[in-house]
C-alpha cells in the first residue's frame, strides 16, 4: 500500500471521488450509471488518477488500468465525506479534486448535503475542486412522482423548500468549486441560473466505442427471445422521471406493429438508491403488475455486465419516455455505442438542441420530430412505426455512427484533462484527444 500511495502521490495526480464498478468490470449491476461513467473517463486520462471510491463491504486499494482504487468510503454514513476528507490528506500532493455528483449516488439526502463542509475543508485546505453535476434541478414539482411528492398542501410546502434549498445548494456548489462540470450544453442553461456562467463548462457525455454489437440473431437465441417480432425495449432502471411506466402501459396491449408482431421488454429492475423508500415501492409494485398482465411487456431484473451486448443486439427500438429532462442519458450513450435506432419523449429532446447533436441531424437527413414523441400512447406508437421503417433506420445508424465518433470517451477524457489544466505529455501510456467546452 505504502508503494502505491508513493508512486501516486505526485502533483501532477488528480483524486476523483465517486463511485466506482467492481474490479475487472465496467457496467456493474446494483450501481449508479455514474460508475461506469467514472471508469471510462479514468482508464483514458492522461494523468495519474487516484479514484475514492465505494467500499464492497471493507476498505480496499488495488491498482487497475493505470488507475489507483481506494474503496474507502460507505454510502449514506454521516462520516462519509470525513471518510474521504482522511484519504485526501494522506494524498497531500495531489491538489485537483474531481467529484462525481448527483443526489441519489451518496445514499441520504443529509449524508448528500454534508458534501458542503467537505467542499469548505477542500477550500481551507487549498484544493482546486471540479464538481460534475450528473443532475441540473430546477424545479421539483416535475419530479412529483421521483421524490414522492403528493398534491396535498403540506407537499406543496416541502416542494418550494426542497426548491429553495436545491437552488441555494447549487449558489453554494459555484461558490466553492473552480468549475461545475455538466454534461449536455441545455443542462448549462438551466445551471446558470444559480452559478454564473463562466463557472460552468460543458463537456458531453461520452461514448464508449469499444463496445460492438453481435448478431441479432444469436443474441435472441442465446437470450431465448423470439426471432422474428420486433423488440422494443426500455433499458436501465425502473424510475418514474424515466418514464418505465408510460413505457408498459403503452406496449401493454401493442401485438403488432407495421404488421408485425412485437415483443416489449423493460431491460433492468429496481433502483439500488431508490428502493428503500415507501413511494418508489409503490411505485415499482404498479410497474410489475402492469407488465404481469400484459401479454407483450416482460422485464428482466438487473442485467449483468455480459449480457449488456445480448440485450442492445436483440434489440431493433430503444425508448425513451422520459417525463423531464434532468440530466444526460448513460443508455443513450450504450444505444449510440452499439448503433441502435432510438426514439425519445420531447421532454428529453431537449439534448438535442447541443450543437453536435443539432449538427448531426442536419447531415443525416434527420428532423427532431422524426424521433420525438409527446407522452401519449399514440404519439409514442406513431413515433416508433415511423422509426421502424427502414428509410429512418438508416439515418440513425449513420447518426450513431457519427455520434460515437464526436463522443469518444477518449475525447471524453482528454475533456477533463484539459479541465484540471493538465498539460499534453504521455503518462503510463495513454495519448490523447481534445474535446472541451470551457464555458468562457
Amino acid at each position: 500500500m505504502k508503494n502505491l500511495v508513493k508512486k501516486y502521490n505526485q502533483s501532477e495526480a488528480i483524486l476523483m471521488v465517486s463511485l466506482y464498478p467492481k474490479k475487472a468490470e465496467l457496467y456493474s449491476s446494483g450501481t449508479s450509471g455514474v460508475a461506469s461513467y467514472a471508469k471510462n473517463i479514468t482508464t483514458r486520462m492522461q494523468s495519474p488518477v487516484i479514484v475514492l471510491a465505494d467500499k464492497n463491504k471493507r476498505p480496499h486499494f488495488y491498482e487497475e488500468q493505470g488507475v489507483l482504487v481506494n474503496r474507502c468510503f460507505t454510502k449514506s454514513k454521516l462520516s462519509l465525506w470525513l471518510q474521504v476528507l482522511k484519504q485526501v490528506v494522506r494524498f497531500n500532493k495531489v491538489n485537483r479534486v474531481v467529484i462525481q455528483f448527483d443526489f441519489g449516488m451518496y445514499g441520504s439526502l443529509l449524508a448528500t448535503a454534508l458534501i458542503v463542509p467537505f467542499l469548505l475543508a477542500l477550500k481551507l485546505l487549498g484544493k482546486k475542486v471540479y464538481i460534475v453535476s450528473h443532475h441540473v434541478i430546477t424545479d421539483v414539482f416535475k419530479l412529483r412522482g421521483h421524490v414522492g411528492l403528493g398534491n396535498s398542501w403540506f407537499d406543496t410546502i416541502k416542494g418550494n423548500v426542497y426548491n429553495f434549498l436545491f437552488k441555494a445548494f447549487y449558489r453554494l456548489l459555484g461558490l466553492l468549486s473552480e468549475k461545475i462540470v455538466v454534461l449536455e450544453e441545455p443542462l448549462k442553461a438551466m445551471l446558470a441560473e444559480f452559478v454564473p456562467q463562466h463557472k460552468i463548462s460543458v463537456i458531453a457525455h461520452g461514448v464508449d466505442t469499444k463496445l460492438k454489437p453481435m448478431n441479432k440473431i444469436k443474441a435472441r437465441q442465446q437470450l431465448n427471445l423470439k426471432k422474428n417480432s420486433f423488440l422494443i425495449m426500455y433499458f436501465g432502471f425502473v424510475n418514474w422521471f424515466k418514464g418505465a411506466d408510460i413505457f408498459a402501459q403503452t406496449f401493454k396491449n401493442r401485438k403488432q406493429l407495421l404488421n408485425k408482431n412485437v415483443s416489449a421488454l423493460i431491460a433492468g429492475g429496481e433502483s439500488p438508491t431508490m428502493k428503500g423508500k415507501r413511494f418508489y415501492q409503490k411505485y415499482f409494485n404498479q410497474v410489475l403488475k402492469t407488465v404481469s398482465d400484459s401479454p407483450v411487456v416482460n422485464m428482466t431484473g438487473y442485467i449483468p455486465q455480459e449480457d449488456i451486448r445480448k440485450y442492445f443486439s436483440a434489440a431493433d427500438l430503444i425508448v425513451f419516455p422520459y417525463r423531464h429532462f434532468m440530466t444526460a442519458s448513460g443508455v443513450m450513450s450504450l444505444a449510440l455505442s452499439y448503433g441502435k435506432p432510438f426514439i425519445v419523449s420531447h421532454e428529453l429532446s431537449q439534448m438535442f438542441d447541443s450543437p453536435d447533436f443539432k449538427k448531426t441531424l442536419t447531415e443525416v437527413g434527420l428532423k427532431k420530430s422524426d424521433i420525438v414523441f409527446n407522452l401519449s400512447k399514440y404519439s409514442c406508437l406513431h413515433t416508433a412505426e415511423n422509426v421502424l421503417r427502414n428509410g429512418i433506420k438508416r439515418k440513425m445508424a449513420r447518426l450513431a455512427l457519427i455520434e460515437r465518433e464526436k463522443r469518444d470517451y477518449s475525447l471524453t477524457a482528454k475533456a477533463y484533462d484539459n479541465l484540471v489544466e493538465i498539460k499534453p505529455r504521455y503518462l503510463f501510456g495513454k495519448s490523447l484527444i481534445f474535446h472541451y467546452n470551457s464555458g468562457r
